[in-house]
């Protein structure tokens, strides 16, 4: 998104031969690769529900954790279950096979090569008073009761039986294997109103980050005086991109989908490096103004060999160094911490907040001709590997590899928000990095144009970009909620962004103009001539 995510491809943060590490052109591909899915599923069932587990005794550091979960159809939402020894079949892993007597036991079983009530009719033969059955893919899945009258020729199973994810199946395997001795609780989750706060949130704080990435990135407009080496870093977007981004995107998806687990730490590694050099493009010129000293002092040199493999310069000021060990600890602390629930997210927001600023700073739309090409390439990419790719893979590509995969790991390529008032834990609302980094390279060309036209914000076409941009993202959130299903968030957000763009750039006469604009950093093409007042910005 990103990466479209997801899913993602990874951004590789080579930097060019100027004073600071800068983001690729290229790079844009493989960032965005990811993250335009929002992979927030919701399933039908008997309801929500909370499983508990707690270590009562054993080796390791044990489990005590909560996991989201769903009742099955004949499970009453009443229904609590506590300190049910957890049991795992050894014989069969799927449950339909007789099982051994465990009175009062929750029996843990895998999902497939029987119904669902038959796994529930032997769990109940074993005296048990809870069945756990693991997805064989994704979220939770509803387990229904109609086909247990078929097999047995009685009627529905009266335990209680809940689902629970792939990815929750296999920390609780893991745990089983280390020998921990596990108890179980169950009960009926209720969501909470605070749950839609949170969903506010994440669209709030995407607001604010195209609106902020904008206004980085005419910096060169806001301080004439540093034009010069701004546009040393800024590279322009070509018409071009929009076919390669969907070419080389749909690669990497694909790609991923079939090697994630492979792939996962590979993505987690190049996001964590990224922080190094996102941090010292925007920290080191905060550090030099506020003290000029540390950019005149040198305070190290890199090998020749070593600089140019890397792509940044021999020297390195005090400005350079300390910025680049802000970045190394902040690299450093979310590898460590990235599966804690607690305080991982805000160590993945903050590097993928400088990630998204970097993308604004450095990519530039030189007109809306490009602008529209990207877009509306990314908008049918979204639409199919979100909704069409079932038909040919089986699955949603997209939400698959945004969510990991099945391998326990979380794609880092996304903004991450917990869920208000959670008693599970470990939920999060989600929005790609693409989601934010496409549209605000329009949002920033339109900023661009606004000032080089001397348009007031209530006049220009920056403010409307941006209130576009905000309904896009609400008619996101609605159509997740209704649809119960993970959303491409470009389906609306470019339809947001690009029409009322070009309806206000033909009201006032002004479409073609700006459809042929160029407000790249090269010098502008022969025939056009300068702007009243603008020395070099053309268009």
């Amino acid at each position: 998104f990103v990466s479209p995510t997801i899913p993602p491809a990874n951004p590789t943060f080579a930097g060019m031969p100027s004073r600071r590490a800068l983001v690729s052109c290229g790079g844009l591909s493989r960032a965005l690769l990811v993250a335009a899915a929002l992979p927030v599923l919701a399933v039908a069932g008997g309801g929500s529900a909370v499983l508990h587990l707690d270590t009562a005794s054993g080796k390791g550091d044990g489990l005590k954790k909560n996991f989201p979960a769903l009742f099955a159809e004949w499970t009453e939402s009443e229904s609590r279950v506590e300190g049910a020894a957890l049991v795992r079949p050894s014989d069969d892993p799927y449950g339909c096979l007789p099982q051994k007597r465990c009175d009062d036991c929750a029996i843990f079983v895998l999902q497939g090569n029987c119904s669902f009530s038959q796994k529930a009719r032997r769990a109940e033969e074993a005296g048990a008073q809870l069945l756990i059955v693991v997805s064989s893919s994704g979220g939770p899945v509803g387990m229904m009761a109609s086909t247990g009258k078929r097999v047995f020729g009685a009627g529905t199973p009266q335990i209680s039986a809940l689902s629970i994810s792939k990815n929750s199946g296999r920390q609780i395997l893991m745990a089983l294997d280390r020998g921990d001795l596990i108890v179980a609780g169950c009960w009926f989750h209720e969501k909470a109103y605070w749950d839609l706060a949170s969903e506010g949130l994440v669209g709030l704080l995407a607001v604010s980050l195209v609106m902020l990435g904008a206004w980085h990135s005419v910096e060169d407009l806001r301080r004439p005086e540093s034009r010069a080496s701004f546009n040393e870093e800024v590279f322009a977007v070509e018409e071009s991109s929009g076919f390669q981004f969907v070419f080389f995107g749909s690669v990497m998806l694909t790609v991923l989908f079939f090697l994630m687990k492979y792939l996962i730490y590979v993505l987690l590694f190049l996001f964590a490096t990224g922080a190094v050099s996102t941090t010292t493009m925007l920290l080191e010129p905060i550090l030099a103004g506020w003290f000029p000293a540390l950019r005149a002092q040198k305070a190290c040199s890199l090998p020749k060999r070593l600089a140019n493999l890397f792509g940044v310069a021999q020297d390195h000021s005090w400005a350079d160094a300390i910025s680049e060990c802000i970045g190394g600890a902040l690299s450093i602390s979310f590898l460590l911490f990235r599966n804690n629930d607690k305080f991982g997210w805000f160590l993945q927001d903050a590097i993928a907040i400088m990630l998204l600023l970097t993308i604004q700073r450095t990519l530039r739309l030189p007109n809306l001709k490009t602008g529209t090409l990207l877009l509306v390439c990314s908008f049918f990419f979204d639409i199919f590997w979100v909704f069409l790719s079932p038909m040919i893979f089986k699955k949603s590509v997209m939400i698959e590899v945004a969510t990991g995969g099945g391998t326990g790991q979380s794609v880092p390529m996304v903004l991450k928000i917990p869920s208000f008032g959670d008693e599970i834990g470990g939920n999060f609302k989600i929005l790609g990095l693409g989601d934010i980094a496409i549209p605000g390279l329009l949002i920033s060309l339109l900023l661009r144009h606004d000032l080089t036209r001397g348009s007031t914000l209530c006049c220009g076409y920056f403010t409307a970009g941006v209130i576009g941009y905000a309904v896009g993202l609400l008619a996101t959130f609605i159509s997740l909620y209704l649809m119960k299903h993970g959303q491409p968030a470009l389906l609306f957000l470019v339809p947001g962004t690009l029409l009322p763009t070009c309806i206000i750039a033909l009201c006032k006469g002004e479409l073609g103009q700006l459809w042929r604009a160029s407000y790249g950093p090269e010098p502008a093409p022969e025939g056009y001539t300068n702007l009243p007042d603008e020395g070099q910005e053309q268009i």
